[in-house]
């Protein structure tokens, strides 16, 4: 049997004890008990797909299933004291810690201005030549020898220096190098498949992973497209998520830099690069930096 969704077990609060106290106990092994309140506070945001299930007899007995083995398996674990290891302990430090850091940013971006369908219709207007179904894309390219290459290409990208002078000064492709990689433009069929999935998929102005194709590498970026405008309509919902996703995610740089100030900082750099020497070489992994 597959283990049930965690998120299930909350339906049982609406099935089976709607009418019952919140301190019942639901179920019981040994000296275990799980109770009503326990599941109230632990199980929320039941999606629907978990109430359809539940509503079949298959459903509710899979629930009663799954709530019974855990409860005997806590209580065998509490039984062999396994909760006094310090295996145990180190455990639910970390929970603590990534439960506690869960909260605090739960409770801190509700600080954060929602995106408006005026701020998603701005932005849109804004910056029409990104929301174009492609028919054509022009590209230009950088082609390297190997990965370092592509490392020091992407560094340089990253930066924000310009791909034409990257192009001109690194590339080996001795056709496009002299005109900063430029290689035209191109219809949907003329590329290679490869090149065509990665070139299609960018927007204007975005840069591609590297692709590794005949020996060498090759990092394109799209600097043209043309092709049909999306409507806003179509793609309202899309914008707003990913504007909500950019704003909180500012937000979340911003918050860091100024706990940064807040706290003193201190990072044992020489343990640090001795633990990841260790780890890397378990690995069987040669660290460069060492």
């Amino acid at each position: 049997m597959k283990p049930l969704k965690f998120s299930f077990f909350l339906l049982i609060l609406v099935f089976i004890f709607s009418c019952a106290n919140k301190n019942d106990v639901i179920v019981k092994a040994g000296s275990s008990k799980l109770t009503k309140k326990e599941l109230q506070e632990d199980l929320k945001g039941l999606p629907p797909q978990a109430r359809m299930f539940l509503a079949s007899p298959e459903g509710m007995s899979r629930l009663k299933d799954e709530l019974i083995k855990r409860e005997i398996l806590y209580e065998e674990a509490r039984k062999k004291g396994l909760e006094k290891s310090e295996d145990f302990k180190r455990r639910m430090e970390e929970f603590k810690k990534i439960t506690l850091i869960n909260i605090l940013l739960e409770e801190e971006i509700k600080s954060i201005q929602q995106v408006t369908e005026k701020d998603a219709k701005d932005y849109y207007e804004k910056h029409r030549d990104e929301f174009i179904k492609p028919t054509e894309v022009r590209l230009s390219q950088i082609v390297v020898k190997n990965e370092d290459e592509a490392k020091k290409v992407y560094e340089r990208v990253n930066k924000g220096e310009d791909f034409s002078k990257i192009a001109k000064e690194l590339s080996k492709d001795e056709r496009t190098k002299a005109s900063g990689g430029d290689m035209g433009f191109f219809k949907k069929g003329q590329l290679n498949s490869q090149i065509e999935n990665v070139a299609f998929a960018l927007k204007k102005g975005q840069v591609s992973m590297p692709l590794n194709l005949k020996g060498n590498i090759y990092i394109f970026k799209v600097t043209d497209v043309k092709g049909t405008p999306v409507e806003f309509d179509s793609i309202k919902k899309q914008l707003i998520d990913q504007l909500k996703i950019k704003r909180q995610q500012e937000w979340f740089n911003t918050y860091i830099e100024g706990l940064k100030k807040k706290y003193k900082v201190e990072v044992n750099e020489k343990a640090l690069q001795e633990i990841m020497n260790q780890a890397l070489s378990k690995s069987g992994i040669q660290n460069k930096e060492k």
